[in-house]
């Protein structure tokens, strides 16, 4: 089916036109399994701390229980290796890794207490000194670090996406070490998140805050924050060093969410239970992904469903999930919307391969990806 939509073309509203949009997208799944001889390979976080290769050959897997990299051919569906990694010393990741990247020409991004670049034999090219750069800056406390990316063609430069804890204070800090200095570039759009922040207070203290964040992606040479409670998203190419900002609005996902939600629960019990139910059941909606094949980005938005029965952590426990899938040009404009109603969880690590959106799937133990493809 098309649905006609009024839409604007860009986040500052200056041009409006209808385009059709197709809600009814034909596909088809199969399922893959990768053979991992006699080794385990570590599923535990749903490869949460992974990337793909700049030819979308190998997916590497990082372990931080047994600091290693577990390099997978996605062609042949097979581990081929274990790289090991000191967690000390001079070529030390150090004890806990935040999280894992590659760089454009496939070296190893770690960041921690210990942030640089590693080679796939587990030697240290070059530390990142961010956190001595950041040193009695406003950036030095209450800051959380994201994923680091490196700029194409350009190796010394290093970008990054913060947020204050206690704020909805978010921007991006590019860091050149030729000269050891950075920038800042503010995200003012990111405010509106405060609409739907929901603080937790224990003994009227802050405790943290739940559904406000924007979910980063680095696709097709670009930094893309997608807001999870509205239908929008900041776009940072990085080739050409501009940003700009997108607003959408989807036949089956709308423009943003709707609940009245609490300001303010406390950090236990029924009543947190019930917000954060109330939240997860509105529209979320999630990161993009590129296909350089097809030249379009995905995004699956998730609407959560629950039963009453509660968690250990006194939550509800999730029961299903409706999916939607969003397919944007290269220029970002939204051209097609549907449910996918095989699709009954909010979907784990993902990505494209070959033209098909593969998904990260645990089948007793063993590593296996459903392919999605979109005819």
């Amino acid at each position: 089916m098309l649905v006609a939509l009024i839409i604007s073309c860009g986040g500052n509203l200056d041009t409006i036109k209808e385009i059709q949009i197709n809600t009814n997208l034909t596909y088809s799944f199969d399922t893959v399994m990768v053979d991992a001889g006699d080794e385990f390979l570590y599923l535990n976080n749903r490869l949460f701390s992974s990337d793909i290769s700049s030819d979308r050959k190998y997916l590497f897997n990082w372990n931080r229980e047994g600091s290693n990299l577990e390099k997978i051919d996605l062609n042949d569906l097979t581990l081929v290796d274990k790289i090991k990694f000191d967690q000390e010393g001079p070529d030390g990741v150090g004890p806990f890794t935040f999280d894992f990247a590659l760089t454009p020409d496939d070296n190893c991004l770690f960041w921690s207490s210990k942030k640089g670049v590693w080679d796939q034999n587990g030697n240290l090219l070059r530390e990142l000194p961010i956190d001595k750069l950041l040193e009695n800056t406003e950036h030095t406390e209450e800051v959380m670090l994201s994923r680091l990316v490196q700029i194409p063609n350009e190796p010394d430069k290093y970008l990054t996406f913060h947020r204050k804890w206690r704020s909805l204070d978010f921007y991006f800090l590019i860091f050149d070490f030729a000269d050891d200095s950075f920038r800042k570039i503010e995200l003012p759009e990111l405010q509106k998140l405060s609409e739907f922040e929901i603080t937790m207070l224990y003994e009227g203290q802050w405790m943290g805050s739940f559904n406000a964040g924007a979910l980063q992606s680095i696709q097709n040479d670009k930094v893309i924050l997608a807001l999870n409670s509205f239908n929008q998203a900041y776009i940072y190419d990085m080739k050409k060093d501009s940003l700009y900002f997108k607003a959408w609005e989807g036949p089956l996902v709308g423009s943003q969410q709707t609940a009245q939600l609490p300001k303010e629960v406390p950090a236990e019990g029924k009543e947190r239970a019930e917000a954060m139910r109330k939240a997860n059941e509105q529209i979320n909606y999630g990161s993009f992904i590129w296909d350089d094949e097809n030249r379009k980005y995905y995004r699956f938005s998730i609407k959560s469903i629950f039963s009453d029965e509660m968690t250990e952590f006194e939550t509800y426990k999730v029961s299903g999930a409706d999916v939607f899938l969003s397919v944007f040009d290269e220029d970002f404009r939204l051209i097609s919307e549907s449910k996918i109603p095989e699709i009954q969880n909010r979907p784990a690590k993902h990505f494209v391969k070959d033209g098909k959106i593969w998904l990260f799937e645990n089948i007793d133990d063993e590593l296996a990806f459903v392919r999605l493809t979109i005819k």
